[in-house]
């Protein structure tokens, strides 16, 4: 494996993670703001979060990570 890919695979592996884990946070943050009155706009700003999360993640594991682990 080349040295650039071993780079991008550490740096693109390490946001899908991260990413990941964002979005398990807002979604658990958009359920506990989910019970509250009013809460509507919170709920909805914490699960746009979330899929931002999730959207990131997969489109760097999609497009970086597991083309070059594919490629191995």
């Amino acid at each position: 494996m080349a040295k650039l890919d071993l780079a991008l695979l550490l740096a693109f592996g390490a946001l899908a993670i991260l990413s990941l884990a964002f979005a398990i946070f807002c979604f658990v943050r958009a359920l506990r703001v989910s019970g509250e009155k009013d809460g509507d706009l919170k709920m909805f700003l914490w699960a746009t979060g979330s899929m931002f999360g999730l959207i990131v993640s997969g489109m760097s594991a999609a497009y970086i990570v597991l083309p070059i682990l594919f490629h191995r």
